[in-house]
């Protein structure tokens, strides 16, 4: 008896994820990373963009960036998105990086305390004062005396009004638009550091992605207050969010549309990290060979709080000069070569299409890692180096690599390929099933999953698999010209099995004949 060979491997492939070049972060953001892994315990994908996020925290309202097409600066800040599952540290490393930030958070807040215990002071003053002067007014239009000294005094008084102090927000967590909208209308730089953003995206992204649009592009914002003035400012906003990858999965396939044509996913670094059962020696680190450097964390801390240090200053002093960072004229020329190549990537490779919109991005991202690769470590000079550009380029690559094989299964061309694979195996199991005898195609139609019951959907598939060249593994035919089509598969001797007759037809001592053989080799 003949057995039906091996299913044939799926060629069609998403385009590998290379080991992410932790090498041409900064030294101490390097340690830092390295430290974060604990020996392989936390993804190295997770450790980056925590690292990652957290440098463009802190140097986000102390520098900006020449974008040499425009010529104009723009937001040293990043959008960084990590998928994750459940387990794998999320809040962990982000809780050993946020020391600094939340110092800060507790200086200012015990300030603000101080400021509104001598507000509160100062408004019963006033306020006693305004009754004890509309009192005068009052007074003095009643016994019809002249009251333009009393409305003088009213009037000088109420100009003396105490402004009462504002807590400002530099990080959210779980934040409504509105929310966050209103604390950037005080205070136009945050961020907001989420390890479950499912419902950041669920709310927030759905109902307003122009407003971080807008704040990723560095544009104005007109906030439209209720029974209250119009506030323009220009938010800054560095955006860390993390979520697991199945709720990210069902978000995209029901908001899949409206989150493309947004263009909010394009302004986005993307990474997806591995499965806790997934190890890539390549760049995991092993506890037989782990020496943990614990000077890292220490030294990455005390560089983010010389920079806090200078936005608490700024925020004191109510000065909100940014340094303007630019590109030196051979880094420049690199950077728009480098443009040039992603913005081909689509054309010489279509399953780059995916992710087009954030080709169109890239540039620009990788112009804000520069950035704060440069101002991390060097706060005094202004012009960005070559080798610093080539360094983010290379992180860039890394990002557009992630989001590509991730993104690619929402194509129709991987749904198409899917399709193919599960029909393929169906044909198998169908054969195995009926004898490693051919059958009727349509009994796909009649027997097979729903979704190939529909000759317009089978027949495209059908065509693929007997026509991949090298690989005519099945094949179809028919034994008249007004016969039913059947299929068949490719025997070891490079002939097709050929339709035989039902075995309950012959005697027991006869073998199976042939049926119209010679129309099927």
């Amino acid at each position: 008896m003949s057995y039906l060979p091996l299913m044939p491997v799926f060629q069609h492939q998403t385009i590998p994820v290379p080991t992410i070049p932790v090498w041409a972060f900064t030294s101490v953001m390097q340690n830092a990373i390295n430290h974060l892994q604990d020996g392989g315990k936390i993804p190295v994908e997770l450790a980056v963009n925590v690292t990652l996020a957290a440098v463009s925290e802190a140097c986000q309202p102390l520098v900006e960036v020449i974008n040499p097409f425009t010529n104009l600066p723009e937001p040293d800040a990043l959008y960084i998105l990590t998928l994750a599952d459940s387990g794998t540290g999320k809040s962990t490393v982000n809780k050993l990086l946020r020391e600094p930030f939340d110092k800060l958070k507790a200086e200012l807040d015990e300030a603000f305390q101080k400021k509104l215990a001598a507000y509160e002071r100062d408004y019963a003053v006033w306020e006693t004062k305004l009754q004890a002067l509309k009192s005068n007014l009052r007074t003095a239009v009643k016994k019809r005396l002249f009251p333009s000294d009393a409305e003088a005094e009213l009037a000088l008084h109420t100009d003396l009004k105490p402004n009462k102090p504002v807590l400002l927000t530099l990080a959210y967590n779980d934040a409504s638009v509105a929310a966050l909208i209103e604390g950037l209308s005080e205070y136009p730089t945050a961020a907001v550091n989420s390890d479950e953003a499912s419902g950041f995206f669920e709310s927030c992204v759905k109902d307003n992605p122009a407003f971080f649009n807008k704040a990723w592009d560095g544009d104005l914002y007109e906030h439209k207050r209720s029974h209250q003035a119009t506030r323009s400012f220009k938010p800054t906003l560095t955006l860390s969010l993390m979520l697991q990858r199945p709720l990210f999965f069902n978000f995209m396939k029901k908001n899949q549309d409206k989150l493309l044509n947004s263009g909010l996913l394009a302004r986005f670094l993307f990474t997806n990290t591995p499965t806790k059962n997934v190890t890539n020696i390549g760049h995991r680190h092993h506890s037989n060979t782990f020496f943990r450097d614990e000077t890292a964390i220490p030294l990455f801390h005390e560089q983010i709080k010389k920079l806090l240090k200078k936005q608490k200053q700024q925020i004191i002093s109510g000065k909100t000069e940014k340094k303007t960072l630019k590109l030196s004229p051979e880094a420049a020329e690199f950077w728009e070569n480098k443009r040039d190549i992603w913005i081909s990537l689509p054309i010489n490779d279509p399953r780059w299409r995916c992710i087009d919109y954030m080709l169109q991005k890239a540039n620009t991202n990788t112009l804000r890692i520069a950035g704060l690769l440069h101002y991390f470590s060097d706060q005094e000079t202004e012009i960005i180096p070559l080798s610093v550009v080539q360094s983010a380029s290379l992180i860039m690559d890394w990002y557009l690599n992630q989001a590509v094989s991730w993104f690619y299964q929402f194509t129709d061309e991987y749904k198409f390929y899917q399709d193919v694979e599960e029909l393929r195996q169906w044909i198998h199991n169908k054969f195995t099933a009926n004898g490693w005898l051919p059958f009727k195609k349509n009994d796909i139609i009649k027997y097979g999953p729903n979704k190939f019951r529909r000759s317009d959907k089978l027949e495209p598939l059908m065509n693929y698999i007997i026509g991949q060249p090298g690989t005519g593994f099945f094949t179809t035919f028919r034994t008249s010209t007004h016969s039913a089509e059947y299929i068949t598969w490719r025997m070891s001797n490079g002939f097709y099995a050929p339709l035989a007759a039902p075995p309950a037809q012959y005697l027991p001592q006869q073998a199976p004949k042939l049926i119209n053989s010679s129309d099927i080799v």
